[in-house]
């Protein structure tokens, strides 16, 4: 049963097949401008890409162990998903020497049972899938929090990558990335503070009508704090101050019921829905990979 979301401020709705469309649209142009905005040396140095063929994006990079760096975002949205493309993707990583990697796919990909095609060509199912949110963008009001959140500036590069990197599992060079967003056009990145210490932080990404909450993170000594849910109010209100119609994110989605999911969780108490569940298909062996090589 679709959720239907509806706009406030007008009568527009969407199903959520559309609203799907509009959050992995979204998701595959933040990542695209993220390698974008890496320095030359960077992004030689580790051999990151990102190859756009046709509303498909392949994120590629040798150096970067991670899946979050090496994934397939898009298959079959825009058309069907051939046999033929799919070789072509598994050919392009094994040429870059990339043996782990992530393609992702969305219960409106074409054709409808993509996922059995997939299997056909030696991908398998990943242990977890991921789940699509979306909300208008009407403000929420901001709950009592010793928290205090403020937009990051380049003094705060290093506070960012330190953040960033252990909560992802990312080597330094990865974390470093991200601090090329906080003065790049179409991003904010956000801190949270208690006290004087920079305690976590997140980006906020913009196009066209739809605003993305692209990554978030606290250091693990202060999580159950309250800062996730003081960064996701502050974005929430800065897409709907600066004239933006929908929201979207994602996360992993929890196994089983009883799960600990706190990511999840707080964006469903933002007020965010689920409208597609994504699977993850990949080669076997593939596993999430720390910073320090070990799988987690």
């Amino acid at each position: 049963m679709s959720t239907q979301l509806a706009i406030r401020e007008t009568s527009i709705s969407y199903s959520d097949a559309e609203l799907a469309a509009m959050a992995e649209q979204v998701e595959m142009r933040a990542w695209k401008d993220i390698v974008a905005a890496a320095p030359s040396w960077l992004r030689l140095s580790t051999q990151l890409l990102a190859e756009d063929t046709q509303g498909v994006l392949l994120l590629a990079s040798r150096g970067i162990q991670s899946l979050l760096f090496n994934r397939v975002i898009g298959l079959g949205e825009h058309a069907p998903a051939t046999s033929r493309q799919i070789e072509e993707l598994k050919e392009r990583y094994s040429n870059l020497g990339i043996s782990s990697y992530w393609i992702h796919v969305g219960p409106y990909a074409q054709p409808s049972r993509l996922g059995r095609v997939l299997l056909g060509h030696g991908l398998k199912p990943y242990r977890r899938s991921w789940v699509k949110m979306m909300r208008p963008a009407c403000r929420v009001a901001p709950t009592p929090s010793e928290v205090r959140v403020r937009r990051a500036s380049m003094e705060d590069a290093h506070a960012v990558a330190s953040i960033l990197g252990p909560a992802f599992d990312l080597p330094q060079q990865a974390a470093e990335l991200f601090t090329q967003l906080i003065a790049r056009p179409r991003w904010t990145i956000y801190v949270a503070e208690l006290g004087s210490e920079i305690v976590a932080a997140a980006g906020l990404f913009f196009d066209g009508e739809i605003a993305y909450l692209a990554f978030s993170a606290t250091r693990e000594q202060f999580r159950r704090r309250g800062a996730q849910r003081a960064l996701m109010q502050s974005r929430i209100n800065h897409a709907c101050d600066a004239g933006y119609r929908w929201i979207a994110t994602e996360t992993g989605f929890p196994l089983a019921a009883d799960e600990p999911s706190p990511s999840y969780h707080n964006m469903l108490w933002a007020g965010f829905r689920p409208i597609a569940i994504r699977d993850n298909y990949a080669p076997l062996g593939t596993e999430w990979k720390s910073a320090a090589g070990s799988g987690v």
